[in-house]
């Protein structure tokens, strides 16, 4: 009898027999959420650390955003500006239901109200000549479309005392890193992307936006490296960071920086690669993180915000 060739398709299913079932692919989900309890003793501490706090000024906060451009759940840079419009402004700024931008609405009256003498105005794409003029804060969540005309606006926004605060996705600058817009922000971009646990080491304790939280947070989110320029750690304080590969395909590994402060001029900006999933916002931890940047980099108290960050939160309650 003749023997006959072999399918390929068999060939491919011996292989499959021989391998056995493929492992899972580890689907993306938010972590456990923290204890309030444990959420309160941090903003307990930075509240006894500073039991006399000065007049509140009023603040100016202009939130940039962009139109969605990943799948659900993740830069939904429309439904954070008008969730955290109404978590900073209350309902003076946002006809938001709730403040958390992850899963059904979480009812939280407060959040109603926003935080004491805040105004909460926003932008699509890039703040209005008005906003440059009168913003005190400028955050930013969604790709910034930088040309050298905005590089300069904001630069001047900066050196006459404008603070600045950039978000996961107006950290990467597209189409390619910059040492233009590292000179405005501290980093110019990044080259490497991942998704997945991100164990948040706090680098700096001793800064005061860190003052209480914890030393390890773990995050389920995408994390963005190596800042390329390389920072210049004489002007760039790294707040916190995690552990990445140095080069694909090798096991060895460094911290790079997830948050970081830099001063320019009478200026101050606030940087955070992380926030690609919506519930990462939900965390009251990372909220604190932002809520502190944005604070510390109008010049204000980096605690006045954090009443803040339980309203809507992802908290377990005990």
């Amino acid at each position: 009898m003749q023997a006959q060739a072999l399918s390929p398709l068999w060939g491919l299913a011996f292989l499959l027999l021989i391998a056995g079932p493929a492992a899972p692919i580890r689907a993306a989900a938010p972590p456990p959420p923290p204890k309030r309890s444990d959420v309160q003793r941090v903003i307990a501490v930075a509240r006894e650390h500073q039991p006399e706090r000065p007049a509140e000024r009023p603040l100016q906060i202009v939130l940039l955003a962009d139109r969605k451009d990943h799948g659900p759940g993740e830069h939904d840079y429309p439904r954070w500006q008008s969730r955290w419009a109404l978590l900073l402004g209350g309902s003076a700024a946002s006809t938001a239901a709730a403040a958390n931008l992850h899963g059904p609405d979480r009812d939280a009256p407060a959040a109603q109200q926003g935080a004491p003498h805040v105004r909460v105005t926003t932008a699509d794409g890039w703040p209005s000549a008005e906003q440059g003029k009168t913003a005190d804060v400028i955050v930013a969540f969604c790709y910034v479309a930088w040309t050298p005309e905005r590089i300069a606006e904001l630069g001047q926004f900066v050196d006459r005392g404008g603070g600045l605060v950039v978000i996961h996705s107006a950290t990467w600058t597209k189409p390619k890193a910059s040492a233009d817009v590292a000179a405005v922000l501290g980093v110019g971009g990044f080259q490497r992307w991942r998704h997945g646990a991100i164990s948040l080491e706090t680098t700096q304790p001793q800064h005061p936006i860190c003052l209480g939280l914890p030393p390890l947070l773990t995050l389920e989110d995408e994390s963005y490296w190596p800042p390329t320029p390389a920072i210049d750690a004489a002007d760039v304080q790294v707040l916190a960071a995690s552990k990445e590969q140095v080069e694909p395909a090798q096991p060895a590994t460094a911290l790079q920086p997830m948050f970081w402060t830099y001063q320019r001029g009478r200026g101050r900006v606030f940087g955070c690669v992380l926030g690609h999933y919506s519930w990462t916002f939900d965390d009251p931890y990372f909220r604190l993180w932002l809520l502190r940047g944005i604070a510390w980099s109008a010049g204000e108290n980096p605690y006045r915000l954090d009443e803040l960050a339980l309203r809507s939160a992802a908290v377990a309650d005990e």
